[in-house]
């Protein structure tokens, strides 16, 4: 017999019109699935930079599409703080579409700034000016090959590795203050995230479960008829 864990999920969840009245919810819902297309954060540019934001979440600003990892009989304190109308997906098709754990970052601990110093820093802190120095040398080479001749190969490699780390590092980092109970409507670790940097495109056969309030039981079978997926009802 396989062993499962209770605490975690087969499926990833995504949660619609946070501060919407339930209606707007509703349709925003039916909208996103009869599109295909899930995006939770939408931009111009699929990542913004800017090192001097006040928060460590906003120096790397990614357009992004957000799932909570949390099983369904545990959902109601996940849906308190967000919505009550949301969909769902197997986690496999997610990860086969990107989708990866956020990084948590304890912002309010303590870490060794130095190998040499020993300083003790507050932990954002310490990321915050530790990205900035990263964004300003890589400029500051970037500038430098631009300027060097025979240095195309170079300038290229450096490009390559600051798109890494951008998309597939420091895309996924999510600070939060580990300080604050559960129920607290910043403490982001109880939302188990799992990210797709990009939007998510789908078919109505890909969604397991679409959960909605039980008066909308009726009026989704109606709009949606050929859906045969799960349907939960939330309070």
């Amino acid at each position: 017999m396989e062993l499962v864990q209770r605490y975690v999920s087969r499926e990833l969840t995504h949660f619609v019109g946070r501060h919407l009245l339930e209606s707007e919810r509703f349709d925003l819902l039916i909208e996103i699935i009869k599109s295909g297309r899930l995006l939770h954060k939408h931009q111009e540019e699929p990542i913004q930079i800017n090192i001097d934001a006040e928060g460590l979440e906003e120096i790397v600003n990614p357009a992004i599409t957000c799932f909570a990892d949390i099983p369904i009989n545990d959902l109601s304190l996940h849906m308190e703080k967000y919505s009550n109308f949301g969909l769902a997906f197997k986690k496999e098709f997610l990860v086969k579409n990107g989708a990866n754990p956020v990084l948590y970052i304890a912002s309010n601990g303590m870490v060794e700034s130095s190998f040499y110093k020993q300083d003790i820093v507050n932990r954002e802190h310490f990321f915050k000016k530790s990205m900035k120095e990263y964004f300003e040398t890589m400029d500051e080479i970037r500038a430098y090959l631009v300027k060097k001749e025979g240095s195309k190969a170079m300038l290229h490699a450096i490009e390559d590795l600051d798109s890494f780390f951008k998309r597939h590092f420091f895309a996924y980092l999510k600070p939060f203050d580990a300080s604050r109970k559960d129920a607290d409507e910043d403490n982001y670790y109880m939302e188990r995230e799992w990210r797709i940097v990009g939007e998510l495109k789908f078919t109505l056969e890909d969604v397991t479960r679409i959960l909605v309030p039980e008066k909308y039981g009726k009026k989704i079978r109606e709009v949606l008829p050929a859906y045969f997926g799960q349907i939960s009802f939330t309070e």
